[in-house]
């Protein structure tokens, strides 16, 4: 092959590596936040009984945990619209986090929808945290949990439209998302419960899933362990 054959192949290959490049990236084909390990650990026979008693009792109504139990029409007629146009689609009821009330939601914007953290009195104005979370109206629960320093914001999302899906994100107290889990099974079914007998962890509950405790993992050599692997959604 001549000299400037290899060198026109060698563009042309150049030119189709940017092309995918570029394409994925406007895909959207970027890491999911990992910034801390957590793991989603299953639970044993004993726990998945004692946190299913528990959801039947109302699933630790102590200020620091919501359940959406709302029906589908009342949702609807509570949505209302910022200034700028975003909805509101998804709401939850008043949570203590830190030294903060707040109110998670789901905030739908044209670009995508976007987990939304507000102050509970001032949601539509003081709003704390922002972190985009795919498509799809669907808010099944959320939590705070543990102490301190160590104090987290857990929030379950769907986060593809017409999908039964889930994903699990943890905030920190900056209201930054540090963590994401990959996709699990069922996006209405999730429960939050805080159990007496672990007070500084959050368990996430399906009745028809599976019974999960959210750990936190100090070596990051560890990795995360996650309920499903992350494949078909991109």
């Amino acid at each position: 092959m001549k000299p400037f054959a290899r060198i026109k192949l060698s563009f042309a290959a150049l030119r189709r590596g940017i092309l995918v490049s570029s394409l994925a990236f406007a895909a959207g084909c970027v890491s999911r936040i990992d910034l801390e390990h957590w793991t989603l650990e299953p639970c044993d026979a004993a726990t998945t009984a004692e946190i299913a008693r528990l959801v039947e009792e109302g699933a630790s109504r102590d200020g620091r945990v919501w359940n959406d139990n709302v029906p589908y029409e009342e949702r609807e007629r509570r949505r209302y619209k910022l200034r700028d146009g975003t909805t509101m689609a998804t709401e939850s009821s008043p949570i203590r986090f830190g030294t903060n009330t707040v109110c998670v939601a789901v905030a739908a914007t044209s670009e995508g929808d976007y987990i939304q953290i507000a102050d509970s009195m001032f949601k539509t104005t003081e709003i704390l945290g922002r972190h985009r979370a795919g498509w799809g109206y669907i808010l099944p629960c959320a939590a705070s949990f543990g102490s301190g320093e160590d104090e987290r914001l857990v929030v379950v999302k769907a986060p593809r439209t017409y999908h039964n899906g889930s994903q699990v994100y943890v905030f920190d107290q900056s209201f930054k998302c540090v963590w994401e889990s990959d996709e699990i099974e069922d996006r209405r079914g999730w429960r939050a419960v805080v159990s007496p007998s672990y007070p500084d962890s959050v368990f996430l509950y399906n009745k028809h899933v599976a019974c999960y405790r959210l750990l936190r993992r100090e070596m990051a050599g560890l990795g995360n362990f996650n309920a499903n692997k992350r494949s078909e959604r991109k």
